[in-house]
């Protein structure tokens, strides 16, 4: 399953989010289907939502501080697996599966 994991400076994953078949809202708010505690980031910082044949498209949601992806501030883009996403200071990645090692803990777990 496709998400989007929150990762520290070194790299290893704060937590990640699953992607599904409907948009899911990242920002500061309450109301945010993904609550970040991040000064820098809008109430309703940007969305991601699944388009065609399997890809995800992250929308800004005309943020004060803007949506960069790989160094680039956008408005929409197609994500590709492993492109950096940071608003405010808070920095994901986009990862098309969950990595080998977890899928093992998580399916070993059931």
């Amino acid at each position: 399953m496709p998400n989007l994991a929150r990762k520290k400076i070194d790299g290893s994953v704060l937590e990640r989010t699953e992607l599904h078949d409907r948009p899911i809202v990242f920002g500061r708010s309450e109301e945010a289907d993904v609550q970040v505690h991040d000064e820098r980031m809008s109430r309703r910082h940007f969305v991601i939502a699944p388009g065609d044949a399997g890809t995800y498209h992250l929308r800004d949601m005309q943020s004060t501080n803007g949506t960069w992806v790989n160094g680039r501030r956008i408005e929409e883009v197609a994500l590709k697996a492993n492109d950096k996403v940071r608003a405010g200071t808070t920095v994901w990645v986009f990862e098309t599966e969950a990595p080998q090692e977890e899928a093992t803990i998580i399916s070993g777990s059931s």
